[in-house]
């Protein structure tokens, strides 16, 4: 999967910007404020269907101006032509393939993207909707009935807690009962194999990338347990049990408190909780880790490599740190940011140059 051209219209300080991309490693480089992780940001966007870091899409337009559009041109085994419009006036959001207007839904999978960089800060001590996003995000891209699951899900939740506001009747919520419990299940053993197979290559990479003397565990949380089998779970059985047991305290607080939208991830470091008692430099290491066995998953997951991003995640590395994390990095197509071309030995890079929302071709460089 390799994203061939991009095209910039409006978006965040870009005026206008056709930007032809290739395989290996592209650096773009530059003084901050000058656009660089707005154009990973916009690479993202047009992947997913939405901003990795914006509030709203109004933010995705440029200053003055009453439309943003992105288009990508994705060579893979589905070449696609994906694009995406913001339209400030109407308030509207458009999304097409292949010049047909399309659903997020129908967007997902065709360009799949990894990024990393400093918003991952929050996925480490932040709260845990920022947890329940990365599980999301990837397994979205990975597999189109996770998304619509998830979906679904939510929806019943909504109507749920609306219901539940109205002090409706244990009747009128048996069948959304029974919808969170369905579809609950199912997206809480999706988690929990993701989560599982993800542990497993984090902590691989962070024993690389943090030289072996510290042991990266990462442990799904789901806010309910089948403690008659802990160790082979049966979610629907949980799921049930609990929201019986809760319906007291959902009638009073008047939300739903039970299933997959409130659950969790618990990073530890050599068995220490790395949100309560990590360092800075062991939370941003554990971050990368994180993103590094993510991008390996999602490869292993569709058998060809996601279209990795990352956005100055060299900024907090010694120059030996960085080169190693250059070297682990893996994939056909990587695009990073970073304030100047860092120092790789044995590794051949193409330099890209931002100044001011726009971008210019440096020379090759191997070190």
């Amino acid at each position: 999967m390799r994203l061939v051209e991009l095209r910039l219209r409006d978006f965040r300080n870009y005026a206008a910007q056709d930007l032809e991309l290739g395989a290996g490693i592209t650096i773009l480089s530059g003084a901050n404020a000058q656009g660089k992780s707005n154009l990973l940001e916009s690479i993202y966007t047009v992947a997913v269907g939405r901003s990795p870091r914006a509030a709203s899409d109004d933010e995705l337009i440029r200053f003055g101006q009453d439309r943003a559009y992105v288009r990508a041109e994705v060579d893979g085994v589905r070449p696609s032509v994906l694009e995406i419009a913001v339209d400030r006036r109407s308030g509207e959001k458009r999304i097409k393939v292949n010049g047909v207007q399309a659903q997020r839904g129908q967007l997902l999978g065709r360009l799949v993207v990894v990024l990393a960089g400093p918003m991952d800060d929050e996925v480490i001590r932040g709260a845990p909707v920022h947890r329940r996003r990365l599980m999301d995000a990837a397994l979205s891209q990975v597999s189109p009935s996770y998304y619509f699951r998830l979906v679904r899900y939510l929806r019943v939740v909504r109507q749920r807690n609306r219901l539940l506001k109205t002090d409706a009747a244990g009747t009128v919520l048996a069948p959304w009962d029974e919808q969170l419990v369905e579809l609950g299940s199912a997206i809480m053993e999706r988690r929990r194999e993701f989560v599982a197979a993800l542990a497993e290559r984090a902590r691989a990479r962070h024993t690389r990338i943090a030289g072996g003397d510290e042991r990266l565990d990462l442990v799904y949380v789901p806010t309910v347990a089948d403690e008659a089998s802990p160790t082979a779970p049966d979610d629907r059985r949980a799921l049930v049990r609990a929201l019986e047991s809760h319906r007291r305290e959902e009638r009073h607080r008047r939300v739903s408190l039970v299933g997959p939208h409130r659950d969790d991830l618990r990073f530890a470091v050599n068995g220490a909780d790395l949100r309560t008692f990590g360092s800075r430099g062991q939370q941003h290491t554990a971050a990368l880790s994180l993103r590094l066995g993510e991008i390996e998953l999602v490869r292993d997951e569709l058998g060809e490599w996601p279209v990795v991003l990352l956005d100055d995640v060299l900024a907090d590395l010694d120059p030996s740190r960085q080169a190693l994390v250059l070297r682990e990095v893996a994939g056909p197509q990587v695009l990073m940011t970073h304030t100047v071309l860092p120092q790789a030995p044995g590794i051949s890079v193409r330099h890209l140059a931002v100044r001011a929302g726009a971008v210019s071709e440096e020379p090759h460089v191997r070190h």
